[in-house]
């Protein structure tokens, strides 16, 4: 590619990614204040610069000429927490930074608040830890019990516009997992809803999934709605959330996987930072091709990249202090053709145990998108993908089963 060409493409991608609130990046405090947002604009410029590049985030000066062009807060680079001199800036520290990481820090209000692309969250520094122990205190730590299952509606009507969706949960509950189902179902050339991320949202108390639509025919778009999905309940909220990123390289794949400490076991997982858009119509990018439990305490996601760019890939593991492990898992396999449509829908969890997550797999395929997982009105759960690059050996619907406690 010319750098004419280059430059048009790193324009066309930065806008795309600022159409859309700053919110929509897929950290789980979510843009709740205005210092998480500056952080999150700033992170959404710096993913799209490494994308551009094909893997290596750009120095802390060039980043942060970046920063104020496309996100227009105030950007600068300082060496260490103790350089911050201005509020309200948000700065690039030079001592961390390397081609697979940067850490922006904002000082407001007494705070300073951090955001590391290696974990791509925002927090305030030296409140990690008292933030999950005050989660886990609201939460009712105890037996799992009261579950719910609450359902939120969006409608995507263009084409290649990602949209954040959240649902929440009631005054007082707290989120297990989540799914998305859309309607009317992907159409026979894939025209359909389709997810960048699958996330639990702990300071929001809800599940996040940021969608766009995939239409490779644009003039006659169809409009269509998802229905987003969370489980809440009382008793289990996490100990630790452990993310772990890497960047998939264009006509690469790449796998990410987040362990839970030791003492601790799985309850949940999920995935954020994959960037498609239609293959092969736009600039391309990195969709999942995997999201699943492969133990009791880790979280496996894969992804793989086509056409002009990659993108960053991020596995995410909810993780709780136990005795013995959480999850009973449920699985059922269906064949994936090419260009076609296909769903798996696993077995009813076992008796005494309830349904409140899912993953699924295309078996090392790195052919086909991964379009929704949601839980069924019977407590099974599916997953639907489309064989856009050709068929899969199977497409794979994981489910994992809680104990739940009768008790309210």
């Amino acid at each position: 590619m010319t750098s004419v060409r280059r430059t048009a493409a790193l324009i066309a991608l930065l806008v795309a990614l600022l159409t859309y609130s700053a919110s929509a990046v897929a950290v789980r405090s979510g843009g709740h204040n205005p210092p998480t947002r500056k952080l999150e604009a700033a992170f959404k410029v710096a993913g799209g610069l490494r994308v551009a590049s094909n893997g290596c985030y750009p120095g802390p000066r060039r980043l942060a000429a970046a920063i104020r062009r496309w996100a227009h807060p105030d950007a600068d680079v300082a060496n260490g927490l103790g350089s911050l001199d201005r509020p309200g800036v948000v700065y690039v520290l030079r001592r961390n930074a390397r081609c697979g990481r940067v850490r922006f820090a904002l000082r407001d209000g007494g705070k300073v608040y951090l955001l590391d692309t290696s974990a791509g969250e925002v927090y305030v520094h030296g409140r990690e830890r008292e933030r999950l122990g005050a989660e886990a205190r609201r939460g009712g730590r105890g037996p799992l019990r009261a579950l719910e299952l609450v359902t939120r509606d969006f409608f995507l009507t263009r084409p290649d516009r990602a949209k954040r969706l959240v649902v929440s949960c009631p005054k007082g509950k707290f989120p297990l997992g989540g799914g998305m189902i859309a309607t009317p179902p992907l159409g026979a050339d894939g025209e359909g809803v389709y997810p960048h991320s699958y996330e639990r949202l702990g300071t929001q108390r809800g599940y996040h999934i940021t969608a766009l639509g995939i239409d490779p025919h644009p003039r006659r778009t169809a409009k269509r709605e998802a229905t987003i999905q969370v489980v809440c309940g009382l008793g289990l909220v996490p100990d630790s959330s452990p993310h772990r990123t890497v960047f998939v390289r264009r006509h690469k794949t790449n796998t990410a996987v987040a362990h839970c400490p030791a003492g601790q076991y799985l309850f949940s997982g999920g995935f954020q930072r994959t960037n498609f858009t239609t293959p092969f119509r736009t600039l391309g990018g990195n969709y999942i091709t995997e999201s699943r439990a492969i133990s009791s305490t880790a979280w496996q996601v894969r992804a793989a990249a086509v056409s002009h760019d990659g993108g960053e890939l991020t596995a995410i593991a909810y993780c709780a202090r136990s005795p013995a492990p959480l999850i009973t898992e449920v699985s059922a396999s269906a064949p994936l053709p090419g260009w076609q449509a296909a769903t798996a829908t696993t077995p009813p969890c076992p008796p005494g145990l309830r349904l409140t997550a899912g993953g699924f797999s295309f078996n090392g395929s790195r052919d086909a998108f991964f379009a929704a997982g949601w839980i069924n009105s019977d407590e099974t759960w599916s997953a639907t993908g489309f064989g856009f690059l050709g068929p899969a050996p199977a497409l794979t619907a994981y489910g994992y089963c809680l104990a739940v406690s009768d008790a309210v």
